[in-house]
């Protein structure tokens, strides 16, 4: 039976209290400069990779506030979806999901996409086959009515976060680790970016700084 991730975390950069919406960017030894996204200057906050003299396999995390429902989901909701290779789109409009798949994107002939948003608060969705690589990249797109981007604290920057489980949520103080961010369009209060590959996204905000996380 596989044990959960255990997260060592040492800080390697000052918290920010920016407030903002987050969806995952990898990370490597070099400077990362948090991506330009719509509605608000580009931040000048910056976050430089360290490494650490840790048996385990070293990963550079990003600690994020996650975008919050107005109203939690009691329990998991979902839907599976078969697409060919023309592609087609899969929404949950109770939930303001649509996620757009463009012709030749999936891998083969055929490919069953199981989409669950978790359960809780946060904007966050759970996407199978793990592991599938697309072709072109699907465009994710997320209604922002009824979250907390409608209040000030909010409001204005926007980012896509990739997280690969669903222990790396609420890990840390109550933020979720993301592995990857995005930037993000906002257009009729619909945030959009591209994915290319699945597991784990969701809409974030709090910009916190950086951590080093081994996992055993």
């Amino acid at each position: 039976m596989p044990t959960s991730p255990r997260y060592t975390f040492v800080r390697a950069v000052p918290t920010f209290a920016t407030a903002a919406l987050v969806f995952l960017a990898a990370c490597s030894n070099d400077t990362l400069t948090a991506p330009v996204v719509s509605r608000a200057p580009a931040l000048p906050t910056t976050y430089t990779s360290i490494k650490v003299p840790i048996a385990g396999i070293l990963k550079m995390l990003f600690p994020m506030d996650a975008l919050t429902r107005d109203e939690a989901l009691t329990a998991p909701v979902t839907r599976s979806f078969t697409f060919s290779t023309k592609g087609g789109r899969l929404e949950m409009k109770e939930l303001g999901l649509r996620v757009d798949v463009p012709e030749g994107a999936i891998p083969g002939n055929s490919l069953t996409i199981t989409v669950t948003a978790l359960p809780g608060s946060d904007v966050a969705y759970d996407f199978q086959p793990h592991g599938t690589v697309f072709l072109k990249p699907l465009a994710f797109r997320q209604d922002l009515d009824n979250t907390s981007w409608d209040h000030s604290d909010f409001k204005g920057v926007v980012i896509g976060g990739y997280f690969e489980t669903e222990s790396q949520l609420h890990a840390i103080d109550g933020l979720a680790l993301l592995n990857e961010l995005y930037p993000v369009t906002i257009d009729s209060k619909r945030a959009t970016f591209e994915i290319k590959h699945f597991s784990g996204y969701m809409v974030s905000g709090g910009r916190q700084g950086m951590y080093s996380a081994t996992e055993f």
